[in-house]
């Protein structure tokens, strides 16, 4: 025990000798709450507090503002900015407990529900005709798997069992067929419904189907439009095919990959500057991320894509130019229509430039921090509308009015919690 605490100590010191050494800013504190989770937003990386509350992480020092988000089951989520431009950051504070608690089927001030089932994981969802499509597993196992048919109340409308060679992952919703797909290890399988009955069938090999399927962006009665992304996505081309004369076109492009020269400075700079600790005669521990965590971790938090996004309500097409600070409004002509600069913040909040769409609806939002805003095409200005942690939902989607969220968690018993959350907007 003397050895493990003695080694726990040595490799605090280390982080604090690190940052200090090494441009790092240490960012420490207490939350009054063990396993609450410290995640960098738009990132992968993170720390967990103690049996105590407390925690301590390294970040590089910048005068750049980074988002820590700190959540906890039971606890409200809480998101703090900070700029790490200093040795050491102290942040001290007790986590605020949820002023609800949902049952297993319930509403909230009927605006918050939640579907769960005590017997079974979910794996994932999709929404198609007004039909809910819940992949579930059944607990503590690795193979009994099903999908769900419910209304978009969460009323049961039928089961569908899958073989165990299907292999599920997935569900996918196909923008071409409008219709729910299960995605297997190997195959690909639409989900259709026939004489009041829920079946799958028509496989298709999975490679292939997403391959194809994950470039598509929505089809119109004249044109299917898709999408090219090059220098690691920080380019973006967008095209369209003529279903009657098999024309293709290309219609606009959004080139931000000058990012990826600064993302590629830092990461020689952070390889040659890693500090190297002698922990035993011959034997040598490097502290802080590797390289590869590094680029990624910058990739995401400082230097994101400003992707451009292209929609449309029925033939009118928006498209989301971010570099220019504009959303363009075109008729299927390409005649522009109008144009609004975009007025919502760009910089603060931890802003994603992520779009997403009602798909019944075509109502535009996107995500400052926590916060769900409504996206007023016409001025370019936004409507905050519900506090939604998109950092901890495993997926999203948004239709007739209502945000669906799939989360799952672990306790601090380690047992699996997961559940869909709708909440209406």
């Amino acid at each position: 025990m003397k050895k493990l605490l003695l080694t726990i100590t040595l490799l605090l010191y280390g982080i604090i000798t690190f940052a200090q050494d090494n441009n790092y800013s240490v960012v420490k504190g207490n939350v009054a709450e063990k396993n609450v989770n410290i995640s960098i937003i738009n990132t992968n990386f993170g720390v967990s507090s103690d049996d105590n509350g407390d925690f301590i992480m390294a970040l590089p020092r910048a005068d750049k503002q980074v988002g820590l988000l700190f959540s906890c089951i039971g606890y409200e989520d809480t998101l703090v900015s900070i700029v790490p431009n200093r040795d050491t950051i102290s942040l001290n504070f007790k986590m605020k407990e949820t002023s609800y608690m949902l049952e297993a089927v319930g509403v909230i001030a009927e605006r918050v529900a939640k579907y769960e089932d005590e017997k079974y994981v979910m794996i994932d969802f999709e929404i198609a005709d007004d039909r809910f499509y819940v992949l579930q597993r059944k607990e503590r196992t690795t193979k009994d798997f099903r999908v769900l048919v419910t209304d978009m109340f969460f009323e049961p409308y039928d089961t569908v069992p899958l073989l165990e060679r299907i292999k599920p992952t997935n569900l996918y919703f196909d923008v071409v067929t409008q219709q729910c797909q299960i995605v297997g290890q190997d195959s690909v399988y639409i989900v259709f419904e026939q004489n009041g009955k829920t079946f799958y069938g028509y496989p298709v090999e999975t490679d292939y189907y997403m391959r194809v399927m994950k470039v598509y962006n929505f089809t119109t009665d004249d044109y299917v439009y898709y999408q090219k992304k090059k220098s690691k996505g920080y380019a973006i081309e967008f095209y369209r095919a003529n279903v009657n004369t098999g024309e293709n076109n290309k219609i606009f492009s959004s080139d931000d990959s000058y990012k990826l020269r600064e993302i590629k400075k830092e990461r020689e700079f952070h390889r040659k500057n890693r500090i190297k600790v002698i922990v035993g005669k011959d034997e040598v521990m490097e502290l802080g991320p590797k390289p590869n965590e590094w680029e990624n971790f910058i990739s995401k938090a400082w230097y994101q894509s400003k992707n451009a996004y292209l929609g449309h309500v029925g033939d009118t097409l928006y498209y989301f130019n971010h570099l220019d600070g504009r959303i363009e409004t075109y008729d299927e002509e390409l005649n522009l229509i109008r144009y609004c600069d975009i007025t919502y913040p760009m910089k603060e909040n931890f802003w994603r430039h992520t779009i997403y769409q009602d798909r019944a609806w075509g109502t535009f939002y996107t995500f400052f921090g926590t916060t769900l805003n409504e996206i007023d095409v016409i001025n370019g200005k936004t409507t905050s509308k519900v506090n939604a942690n998109s950092m901890l939902s495993r997926k999203m989607i948004i239709y007739k009015g209502y945000l669906y969220q799939l989360k799952r968690k672990r306790d601090t018993s380690n047992t699996e919690n997961s559940y869909i959350e709708r909440i209406r907007l």
